[in-house]
């Protein structure tokens, strides 16, 4: 008998050297499926977002459908229903339809691309991981039948709450088991939790499976104190001294102002690279405009500092491939990393509690360039945790006394493992 495993060398979710202590099995092992889910019907899918409140009606807007009480569900034209729950500080989005289990997904995932197009982001992303809850209808009445089913199907950390619900961990999905308002019948949700690699990203792949690429950009400026309320003013801008904030309007961008040496910096920050250097271009053209100047010019040089965050966690694998880009002065401090590359200075480093590295670039001259620069170094560091990943993976083999029948890399550099077992 033998068994495949596929590398993808942008894909992977564990550290290169816990890849040795990976447990191997048959493709067949993951796909136990819940025998309650099955048999039901899928009536609801449930979705975490990051979307606000705000951005609600301008993104369904975007979809056809007019602007309307955020009580009532948004149809679109494919006849899915849409109902956005407040869920913190983001929503949620109920998707429902009088459709089978299938098209539900299909024209859910249809609904999430495109929402991904407009907001120009993955709008399901949640701390590197996307979260489904996916509700069927189920005949059950009373909870001894759901611990009775349960029991039989294996779950464990099986326990009812004071509302009379049921959760448990069944092949290591957690479902609940609740009633909805004066239902008769028990629903069963279960969670669906995907987690998203990252390694670093621009605007030009924001929206696919992919956490935040760009989430600062540091603008410094000539702007003395004296000056900046007075520019804002004439550029129709607002400016709030206590946090020396200016409320930005085309996105949920942040702009801070820090004062140095005399001197403000334009500090923005958001999770949206494309709404972050659009809210700089928009401000500064009208700035310029009220002060006759380019503000960002000091000594005839424009200087901007881009921050993105990296998924980057391993140093030396880092270093690798710096050197194999040919980046010069290649510098070490602690877990710090700066080099030279093409022009640009710059600088990785983790930040507290972070295990990713963060990636601060300067002397930029040419956006789409520097973009360019970090797809290709993303490349190359995944080609180099493949690398380090599929070589672990071997080690294990040769413990276990398995036999490679045969290895093929893939047009998309995937390495596709048959192995003798």
């Amino acid at each position: 008998m033998s068994i495949t495993l596929v590398a993808y060398p942008m894909a992977f979710l564990i550290n290169p050297e816990d890849a040795k202590n990976e447990k191997l099995h048959l493709a067949s092992d993951e796909t136990v499926t819940n025998k309650t889910v099955a048999t039901q019907n899928l009536k609801k899918i449930r979705v975490l977002t990051n979307i606000t409140y705000q951005e609600v009606q301008y993104l369904m807007s975007q979809l056809g459908c007019p602007e309307q009480r955020m009580d009532i569900p948004f149809i679109l034209n494919t006849g899915l229903r849409v109902q956005w729950v407040n869920y913190g500080k983001y929503v949620v989005a109920n998707l429902t339809g009088n459709f089978d289990s299938e098209s539900l997904q299909v024209f859910g995932e249809q609904f999430f691309a495109e929402l991904d197009k407009i907001a120009n982001r993955n709008v399901r992303i949640i701390d590197s991981n996307e979260y489904f809850y996916y509700q069927y209808d189920t005949s059950y009445q009373k909870v001894p039948e759901i611990y009775a089913a349960l029991k039989k199907e294996g779950a464990t950390e099986i326990f009812s709450t004071t509302n009379d619900e049921v959760v448990a961990n069944l092949n290591g999905q957690s479902v609940k088991y609740f009633k909805d308002g004066d239902q008769k019948t028990f629903t069963l949700e279960v969670e669906q939790k995907v987690t998203i690699l990252n390694i670093g990203v621009s605007g030009a792949v924001q929206g696919t499976n992919i956490t935040y690429g760009l989430t600062n950009l540091k603008i410094q400026t000539n702007i003395k104190p004296e000056e900046l309320r007075g520019y804002l003013k004439e550029a129709n801008y607002l400016f709030y001294a206590a946090d020396c904030q200016t409320p930005l309007k085309n996105s949920d961008a942040t702009l801070n102002w820090v004062l140095k040496n005399g001197y403000y910096t334009a500090e923005f920050s958001g999770q949206n690279n494309a709404a972050i250097t659009k809210e700089a271009e928009i401000i500064f053209r009208k700035l310029n405009i009220a002060a006759g100047r380019d503000l960002r010019l000091i000594n005839d040089t424009f200087t901007a500092v881009y921050t993105y965050t990296t998924n980057y966690t391993d140093k030396g694998t880092l270093l690798n491939t710096l050197y194999e880009h040919g980046a010069e002065e290649i510098q070490e401090n602690g877990e710090e990393v700066s080099c030279k590359l093409f022009g640009m200075e710059m600088i990785y480093y983790k930040k507290d509690g972070s295990n990713g590295y963060t990636l601060d670039v300067t002397q930029v001259s040419d956006k789409a360039e520097c973009e360019d620069l970090i797809n290709d170094l993303d490349e190359e560091y995944g080609l180099n945790i493949q690398e380090m990943t599929y070589n672990k993976i071997k080690e294990r083999l040769e413990q276990e006394n398995m036999r490679l029948e045969s290895e093929t890399v893939m047009e998309d550099n995937s390495i596709v493992l048959t192995i003798d077992v």
